[in-house]
């Protein structure tokens, strides 16, 4: 042992510093933890907003029965306003508006009940366009970033139908007004409420084996000419996709792959899908099985712009954030995962309530 100038003992070791290459090989290997780290963070994130997601599916199916209970029949998809009002033909409201009362939102119902009498339909948009927290899915990275997010939709069937009637709709819902059509401006003569919807019996598949909803995506906020933002927003004006259809109910493979080069080639699109949950269009509150969940080919329908609001043909799949799948949940209130990769037959018939084939899901 040596002492140093002052006496004291000082041991005979030195003691160095680290090296640069030494400290880079540190940091090389702090990073490749991290970047091993962070899928699964982001990972285990996503199964939580999946899973807060098929909560959401569930309490939207409670709330369903509980009107069931109280009406006998589930609601349609369409609700008018009040006899003697002046609103346009087309502007009618969303089962999601019918719920309301059962999702602890009575509020806002009676708050929308006050527009339906009023002299035109601005009070009824302001509220229909406000957050409704039980409509937003948490994986959807738009959410909330124009108007009332709505992530949900309800089965309207299997087929090419945007909005279908009661003869129509092979799915859980129908979208058909009570009485005829009326002139634009004219007072209505239809009571507040649309043709009921269907009731259990109706489901002749069995209600553990037909889907009631899924997911739908926000579109970024902008109208008819949005910009081409795939699957964020829908096209429209693909009408020569649906003339050469057999079988409108079930769209064979074949058809699948027509209207998807028809999506392709359309130059219009429109980005306020997914932005008012009580509006009755395809774009806002309904889906069809014509094709695959999260398709790889934009969703939208023929006219301008029409099949986002109360047109005839489309192909509307369900779509999510949630990678490689869709919530879903099944009229007997079970929720369930749907694969993009599902047999597109297999999914048309989960989605038809009627067609006497009675899938299982995979």
């Amino acid at each position: 042992m040596t002492r140093d100038s002052f006496g004291r003992a000082r041991s005979g070791r030195s003691f160095r510093g680290f090296t640069l290459v030494e400290l880079l090989v540190v940091i090389a290997i702090i990073g490749t933890l991290v970047g091993l780290l962070l899928p699964a963070v982001q990972s285990a994130r996503e199964s939580a907003r999946r899973a807060a997601c098929s909560n959401k599916l569930k309490q939207l199916g409670l709330a369903m029965h509980n009107f069931l209970s109280a009406r006998q029949s589930f609601p349609s998809n369409r609700w008018s306003p009040n006899p003697g009002t002046s609103w346009n033909n087309w502007e009618t409201l969303s089962a999601q508006y019918a719920i309301l009362p059962f999702l602890e939102e009575t509020s806002l119902y009676e708050r929308i009940n006050a527009t339906l009498s009023a002299s035109n339909s601005s009070g009824m948009y302001a509220l229909i366009r406000s957050r409704v927290p039980a409509f937003g899915c948490p994986s959807d990275a738009t959410s909330g970033s124009f108007w009332g997010p709505s992530n949900y939709a309800w089965c309207v069937g299997s087929g090419v139908y945007a909005i279908p009637n009661r003869t129509q709709a092979t799915g859980f819902m129908h979208v058909e007004a009570r009485g005829s059509n009326n002139t634009s401006g004219s007072p209505r003569t239809e009571p507040v409420a649309s043709w009921p919807g269907f009731e259990p019996s109706d489901f002749t598949d069995g209600m553990s084996n037909t889907i009631m909803a899924s997911e739908i995506l926000q579109g970024n906020g902008t109208g008819s000419g949005a910009p081409a933002l795939f699957p964020q927003n829908m096209v429209i004006g693909t009408t020569d996709a649906y003339s050469t259809i057999a079988n409108r109910d079930f769209p064979s493979a074949s058809d699948i792959a027509n209207m998807g080069s028809a999506t392709k080639a359309a130059t219009t699109w429109h980005g306020q899908n997914g932005g008012q949950w009580g509006w009755h269009g395809a774009y806002a509150s309904t889906f069809n099985a014509a094709a695959p969940p999260n398709w790889e080919n934009p969703s939208g329908g023929n006219s301008s712009p029409g099949q986002m609001y109360d047109g005839t043909w489309g192909v509307f799949p369900p779509r999510s954030r949630h990678p490689g799948a869709v919530n879903a949940m099944l009229v007997d209130g079970a929720t369930i995962t749907l694969s993009d990769s599902i047999d597109p037959t297999t999914f048309q018939r989960l989605a038809n309530r009627r067609d006497g084939q009675k899938v299982s899901v995979p």
